[in-house]
């Protein structure tokens, strides 16, 4: 885990109250057009800022733009989730240079949020939850009932303020994407937030890449050339949030099941797999996780024939990137990725 990557509380605290931290220099101005501004595109605390969450409690993020004051030349959104190792600063950075490399950054703002748990030293006021918990939505680990927000909660609230017209007024686009453990998140958070749907007009998009599991919409997981009903006496977890809809968390809650089949069979989703990503390396080998197959391309490939198969018109879209394992620089810096992230 990157040892640099918790802010400073003071310069987390200012970002607070005064919105954009100084890395985010004025540039020059067009004629016909917003001021420029010079993307923040370090991972250090210059570019991190304080999410306001609830009273008193907030949210980490790194950001090539102020999230407070907005930036009226922001055209694209990314928002960034990374993986197990909660390495905020990793994916920020890796983005922004995909992006970069791609000649996709100017105009883009890249937010990466940090979702820490109790050993990774929280700040007075920042809120944390369990290893496995901000994965599923769950809520936040503080013992206070009053302030407990599910990791799912907080990118709402992230999504709404990027389609704040009097922060972002010229957004057109927003991407929600994660590899790995933060392929995982943003699978689930595509079925699950009710708040995900266009914000003010602006299409929001998930792109899905290597997860060790999904959320089905059915109690059926592969089985040779097609589908069965898996023996629960084997595997009594194998339908379970967050494979499945049952005994879903508070956050998927407030939605039903034909809720969450709806949202996440019509919603744009690009399904991302490395046709290398065939080894057991931090993979999930819970028997729920086995039974959507033996590893996570070959998980990705049955999800998207499943969703064929008993949702016809459904809006996965599933693209295969050659030649690349279970790595986010590979998965992002190919064509494929690009595409699912920038072209509309």
């Amino acid at each position: 885990m990157s040892t640099n990557r918790a802010p400073t509380l003071i310069l987390l605290l200012a970002s607070l109250l005064a919105g954009a931290l100084s890395a985010c220099g004025d540039g020059a101005t067009e004629p016909e057009g917003p001021p420029v501004k010079l993307a923040c595109t370090a991972a250090d605390p210059l570019c991190t800022e304080a999410l306001p969450l609830a009273q008193g409690r907030w949210l980490a993020v790194y950001r090539t733009h102020s999230l407070a004051t907005g930036d009226g030349a922001v055209k694209h959104a990314v928002v960034v989730v990374h993986g197990a190792d909660r390495n905020g600063d990793t994916y920020f950075v890796t983005m922004v240079e995909a992006l970069r490399a791609a000649g996709a950054l100017p105009g883009t703002l890249v937010v990466a949020p940090d979702f820490k748990t109790a050993e990774d030293s929280p700040l007075p006021g920042e809120l944390y939850w369990s290893s496995e918990g901000w994965k599923h939505g769950n809520l936040s680990a503080e013992p206070d009932p009053l302030v407990r927000i599910s990791s799912f909660a907080a990118v709402d609230t992230l999504l709404r303020v990027l389609a704040d017209r009097s922060r972002f007024p010229r957004l057109e686009t927003i991407v929600v994407t994660g590899h790995s453990a933060g392929g995982q998140f943003t699978h689930r958070y595509a079925g699950a937030s009710p708040v995900a749907e266009r914000q003010r007009g602006l299409p929001v998009r998930f792109v899905v890449a290597n997860p060790s599991a999904y959320l089905w919409l059915g109690p059926e997981r592969p089985f040779e050339d097609g589908f069965v009903r898996p023996d629960t006496a084997t595997c009594p977890t194998w339908n379970g949030w967050p494979y499945g809809l049952a005994n879903r968390n508070t956050y998927a809650r407030r939605v039903d099941d034909a809720g969450i089949r709806r949202q996440l069979s019509t919603r744009d989703v690009r399904i991302l797999l490395g046709d290398a990503d065939t080894l057991t390396a931090n993979l999930d080998t819970s028997c729920a996780a086995n039974l959507q197959g033996r590893r996570r391309y070959d998980r990705g490939r049955a999800l998207v024939r499943f969703m064929d198969r008993y949702f016809p018109g459904h809006a996965h879209r599933e693209s295969t990137v050659p030649g690349v394992g279970h790595t986010s620089l590979g998965m992002y810096n190919s064509a494929e990725g690009m595409a699912a992230l920038t072209v509309w």
